[in-house]
C-alpha cells in the first residue's frame, strides 16, 4: 500500500537535474500482415547502467501531435530513471495507414488494440526486443502514456496483461471507447459508452485479471472529459478484485492545483486501481518540463507514476 506521505512527496518534486545516462535509437521492423508497421523507438539507459544487474523497464507513449522525443523531453522520466535505476523506452507511432490526427495511436481501432495485431502487438515486440538487447527484469515491465498514448497503454494492458506488470493513463480513455468519445472539434458532438458496455468489452478481451492501473484526470480537460477518466476507473474497478472503498485517500494543493488520490486495493492490500483527480488543468502532462502539451506548474505525475509502479 502506498504511503500518503510518499504521495505528497512525489507530487511535490520538481525535475531540475539534467539526465546523465545514455540514449540509444533503434527501429523495430514491421512484421508481415496483421497491420504491423516499422517503429522508431528510443531507449534511455540510466546513469552508471550495469549490464550485470536487472533493471525495471518503463515504456512511455506520446500523445497526438507529439513524437517520442517530445514526450521524453516533457515527462522528465530520464531524471527519475537516473535516481531510481530503471530503463525507459519511448516508442514512436512512426507510420499508420488509417485516417487520424497526426501521430495519434489507433487505440479505437479493433485491429490495433487486439492481441497479436497492429500497434499493441508492435509495442509488445519493442518491449521484448529491449529485454533482449539490455539487462531488463522481464517481470517488471510497465507502460504509461499521455492522451492517445494513455489509451494505447490501457489497450496494451488488456491485450498483453501477461507481459505488463502495471500501467498508468494520463488524460486517457477507457478500453473499448470510440474515437467520438474525445472532443476534436467544437462542431462534433461527443458520444460516450456506458460503463456496463465497457465492462462487457473488457471481459471479452482480457486473458486474465487486469494489471494494476493508475489513472490521472483533470476536471478541466476539454479534450478528454472528466467522465472518461471516471468511466475508465469504474470499468477497471468492476473487473478487478478490489475492495469497495479506497484503501488510501489523500489530497492537497500544489501550485494552486487541488488534487485528490484514491487508491483501491485487493483483500491482500495489493494496489489494483488508483485515481488521481486534478482541477484547473488543461489537456496535457502535469508537472512536466516546459514544452508543448506540458503543464509545469502542477503536481508531478511522473514521480507519482513511478511510485505506483514500484509498489505493484
Amino acid at each position: 500500500m502506498i504511503n500518503p506521505e510518499k504521495v505528497v512527496g512525489a507530487l511535490s518534486l520538481t525535475a531540475i537535474e539534467r539526465p546523465q545516462g545514455d540514449m540509444r535509437d533503434s527501429t523495430l521492423l514491421k512484421r508481415s500482415g496483421w497491420y504491423s508497421q516499422s517503429r522508431l523507438y528510443r531507449v534511455y539507459l540510466p546513469n552508471n547502467y550495469d549490464g550485470q544487474k536487472r533493471y525495471p523497464l518503463v515504456m512511455v507513449l506520446h500523445g497526438c501531435r507529439q513524437s517520442h522525443l517530445s514526450i521524453q523531453s516533457i515527462s522528465a522520466f530520464d531524471t527519475i530513471a537516473d535516481r531510481e535505476k530503471f530503463v525507459v523506452v519511448y516508442p514512436y507511432v512512426t507510420a499508420y495507414r488509417t485516417i487520424r490526427m497526426r501521430d495519434c495511436w489507433g487505440w479505437w481501432h479493433p485491429r490495433h488494440r487486439q492481441r497479436g495485431r497492429g500497434e499493441v502487438a508492435d509495442l509488445s515486440r519493442i518491449a521484448r526486443q529491449v529485454c533482449s538487447d539490455y539487462s531488463i527484469d522481464s517481470n517488471r515491465l510497465h507502460v504509461c502514456g499521455l492522451s492517445s498514448g494513455a489509451a494505447m497503454s490501457v489497450a496494451s494492458l488488456v491485450a498483453y496483461g501477461d507481459i505488463w506488470r502495471s500501467g498508468a493513463s494520463v488524460a486517457g480513455v477507457p478500453y473499448g471507447e470510440s474515437a467520438r468519445s474525445v472532443r476534436i472539434s467544437r462542431f462534433m458532438p461527443v458520444r460516450l459508452k456506458s460503463v456496463e458496455t465497457l465492462v462487457r468489452i473488457l471481459r471479452r478481451s482480457l486473458l486474465d485479471e487486469p494489471p494494476p492501473l493508475l489513472i490521472v484526470q483533470s476536471s478541466a480537460d476539454r479534450v478528454v472529459a472528466q467522465e472518461l477518466g471516471e468511466n475508465l476507473r469504474d470499468s477497471w474497478l468492476r473487473i478487478s478484485d478490489t475492495e469497495s472503498e479506497p484503501a488510501v485517500r489523500v489530497s492537497g494543493d500544489m501550485h494552486g492545483v487541488q488534487w485528490e488520490l484514491n487508491q483501491y486495493s485487493d483483500a491482500t492490500n495489493r494496489p489494483r486501481v488508483a485515481f488521481l483527480q486534478l482541477n484547473k488543468l488543461r489537456h496535457g502532462w502535469p508537472g512536466g518540463m516546459p514544452g508543448k502539451f506540458s503543464i509545469p506548474k502542477a503536481p508531478n505525475v511522473s514521480e507519482l507514476i513511478w511510485a505506483f509502479f514500484k509498489q505493484t
